[in-house]
């Protein structure tokens, strides 16, 4: 029997959203501490900003990139106007604030949250969730592959296109 393997040029690229339940992961408020100990509280519902949650670690290399595109963008994220970066790590238990201390940048708030992670329901780093702070909702969401996808992802989310664009095969015609 011959396998068969789809023509490459029957290939789409489409607009789909990350999201991993219907119609969205839920959207909350987050708690933890900053770097110093103090306790720590970022709304992200209910407010006049697009939040961009970024689940990152000191000592994940796929996260690497994101931090140094945080430490030259002096508090924002390149290319894209009237997002809020938050940095969001696992609690200090996990986590050493003396490593993240190297890697913060001013302007960016960093908070120490396991809690953050079960409410997002993040596996692990790098991850990423768009919260639309208007509407109260996730946008759109996912590993955080690079800061060029985050930024693409942000892009199409905030323009209602949904997440990511991903192969999808056609239908062989007949």
């Amino acid at each position: 029997m011959t396998e068969h393997r789809p023509d490459p040029a029957g290939l789409d690229l489409v607009a789909i959203p990350t999201y991993r339940d219907a119609p969205a992961t839920p959207t909350s408020d987050l708690a933890g501490v900053d770097l110093s100990g103090r306790e720590l509280t970022v709304a992200v519902t209910g407010v006049e900003r697009w939040t961009l949650l970024l689940f990152l670690s000191s000592r994940c290399d796929g996260c690497q990139a994101v931090w140094r595109v945080l430490s030259e963008s002096a508090g924002g994220w390149p290319e894209i106007d009237d997002v809020v970066p938050v940095v969001v790590t696992r609690g200090p238990d996990s986590e050493g604030s003396a490593e993240l201390r190297r890697r913060a940048t001013d302007g960016v708030p960093l908070l120490m949250s396991d809690a953050a992670y079960r409410a997002y329901r993040v596996h692990g780093p790098p991850f990423f969730v768009l919260v639309d702070g208007y509407r109260s909702r996730v946008a759109t969401e996912g590993v955080a592959w690079g800061p060029a996808q985050i930024a693409d992802d942000v892009r199409r989310a905030r323009a209602g296109a949904g997440g990511p664009a991903v192969p999808r095969l056609r239908a062989p015609e007949r």
